[in-house]
């Protein structure tokens, strides 16, 4: 009878000790992902604020807000991006979110024999964590490839802009397109890559134009840059570039930073709360292994 109770016990700790873990990990999980939305002034107060009189070439852009607060709340957000192209003679406008570059991981599938598996394992540098277009026309009747490639405008020009690196496998020339629209297709699936050809930005009254901006669930922590290109028969005009600032907020925050600022610590303190839940699924099932 004792070796059964303390076999129930023992069980239970486990038990507790695993649902710890996964509480402390699920915390974790909903830090990275995670808004409280911060209401800003509404698209007709602020397109009314752009069209009071300013100098007479001064080309402006605002937004809604410029910041995000990503809490525990967080699916996505939408801020309202608004321009005036005073004199500037612009008939076309293209508005591109970025964030700063990254290094990532992808791993190739192959066939070996009957099985797929990993074959191939590649670095590949450079690589926005976000990049969303949105022009109020196609790109191809506003600017040139060669424009496009200068200006990192375009899936073509980001891709030339990226540098792929083959860590496992052998390399071949093939590997550059496969991995760039392996990443591509992950990119967009999270709704991290876009260009809304088919979403065109308006221009009113030739002077005046509207913009939302989508960022996703997905979103980081760090500052996006939104630059504002403006053109006139493929020339480009003038460039103005905007930053909005990503930042987690509250207990999730808090934990993120921890976990990454003392590692060991944090492990420590998931061991102890594991084990605390597991005395504690114990003492409430006390009597269980009777």
């Amino acid at each position: 009878m004792k070796t059964k109770a303390l076999a129930g016990k023992s069980r239970r700790l486990g038990a507790g000790a695993v649902l710890g873990l996964l509480l402390a990990g699920l915390i974790l999980v909903k830090a990275r992902a995670g808004t409280e939305v911060t209401p800003g002034p509404s698209p007709a107060a602020a397109l009314e604020a752009l069209a009071q009189p300013a100098a007479a070439n001064d080309v402006v852009t605002d937004c809604s807000k410029d910041e995000i607060q990503v809490g525990i709340n967080y699916r996505g957000d939408r801020i309202d991006f608004f321009g005036t192209l005073g004199d500037s003679g612009a008939d076309a406008v293209i508005v591109k979110l970025t964030s700063p570059a990254e290094t990532v991981k992808l791993n190739q599938k192959g066939r070996v024999g009957p099985v797929w598996m990993n074959v191939k394992q590649h670095t590949v540098e450079s690589v926005p964590f976000i990049y969303q277009i949105s022009a109020s026309d196609r790109l191809d009747q506003i600017l040139s490839p060669e424009l496009e490639q200068k200006l990192g405008i375009g899936f073509e020009a980001l891709k030339g802009r990226m540098v792929i690196h083959t860590t496992k496998g052998e390399a071949e020339p093939a590997d550059a397109e496969i991995v760039f629209q392996g990443l591509l297709k992950l990119k967009q699936k999270e709704g991290l890559y876009k260009i809304n050809e088919e979403n065109r930005i308006k221009i009113k009254q030739g002077v005046l134009f509207r913009h939302r901006i989508v960022f996703p669930a997905a979103s980081k922590e760090g500052d996006y840059l939104v630059e504002t290109y403006l053109f006139r028969q493929g020339r480009l005009l003038q460039t103005v570039t905007d930053t909005i600032h990503v930042q987690k907020v509250g207990l999730e925050a808090k934990l993120v930073r921890w976990a990454q600022e003392r590692p060991k610590l944090y492990g420590l303190a998931a061991v102890v709360i594991a084990l605390g839940a597991g005395l504690l699924v114990g003492f409430i099932f006390k009597g269980g292994g009777h």
